[in-house]
């Protein structure tokens, strides 16, 4: 069902490859995934700022990128406005994410949690692209933090974004 590789390459934080396929697992399902090959790269600063500069012509590092390499098929069977329905629906998708650790450890106490915990965001946050989200406009990055939020909770996460709108938050407490 869901073939996934992880590749660390990093030595900031310590990994547990299995802890990374558990929640890609879960993300996917979640999204209801029917099959996918995922390649999950762990790795440090300057090299997702190598590829950031190759690949999206931004110099300067990020916490994630994600490439989707096939999506079959490829229009989402659910409405982009129905935020009800996972985008992932009955997609069989291959991709590869790419995370910074260092990042993660770096931000992560501006966010009262520990680099596993924003790696964690980083993940689904790549994982929710390659089902179809996308964070390019207000309407749509509102979409997805929820999704984010909704996933995360699994863990007892809850991240905290500078761009998300307090009255958005409050709507979803209640």
């Amino acid at each position: 069902m869901y073939d996934i590789q992880i590749n660390n390459e990093q030595q900031r934080l310590l990994i547990a490859d299995a802890n990374l396929k558990q929640i890609v697992s879960y993300v996917l399902t979640q999204e209801q995934v029917l099959a996918a090959e995922i390649s999950v790269a762990v790795v440090d600063n300057p090299t997702i700022w190598r590829l950031n500069r190759r690949h999206l012509q931004h110099d300067y590092p990020t916490d994630v990128l994600s490439f989707l390499l096939d999506c079959q098929p490829e229009n989402a069977t659910a409405e982009e406005s129905d935020q009800k329905i996972p985008r992932g629906v009955g997609k069989t998708i291959s991709g590869e994410v790419i995370v910074s650790a260092e990042m993660a450890c770096d931000m992560a106490a501006q966010y009262h949690w520990n680099g596993q915990d924003e790696l964690c965001l980083y993940l689904v946050h790549g994982l929710l692209h390659l089902c179809g989200y996308d964070d390019l406009s207000a309407e749509e990055q509102t979409v997805m933090r929820l999704r984010e939020r909704a996933i995360l909770q699994h863990w007892n996460l809850v991240p905290h974004y500078a761009d998300f709108p307090a009255t958005v938050a409050a709507e979803e407490a209640s």
